[in-house]
């Protein structure tokens, strides 16, 4: 197992083990998709790479608050910087859930044609 294949953990906990298989439930709680091992590790593989991708951009998104909020601040103790950066990480947190939201379902919208697992069950 690689360091990727580790960053993407969040993705694997939405994939239970199967004889045949692995089934796919969106936040573990969506309907049961039957996949092959090999797509829920291309599935895994993938967000792992995006789990980097957030976190560096995440990383360059509060510098670059930081800087914006200096650029209009430069003193460092005025009330409006502190209430600039607020908004601002206020900002980027939700965007940034929402990114990492919408990565974790990819897997639902590739299999969204895939039939439903018969018994429901998983098992």
């Amino acid at each position: 197992m690689s360091i990727i294949d580790s960053l993407g953990w969040a993705m694997a906990t939405q994939f239970q083990p199967l004889r045949s298989g692995y089934v796919y439930r969106q936040d573990r709680t969506g309907r049961p998709i039957l996949v092959t091992a090999s797509e829920r590790r291309g599935f895994v593989r993938a967000f792992g790479w995006k789990f980097l991708a957030h976190v560096a951009g995440f990383m360059a998104a509060v510098i670059m608050a930081a800087m914006v909020t200096a650029h209009f601040y430069p003193k460092g103790n005025e009330t409006g910087g502190f209430v600039l950066m607020g908004g601002l990480l206020a900002i980027i947190g939700f965007g940034l859930y929402a990114s990492v939201k919408w990565a974790m379902h990819a897997p639902s919208r590739v299999l969204s044609d895939r039939p439903t697992l018969s018994n429901g069950a998983g098992t």
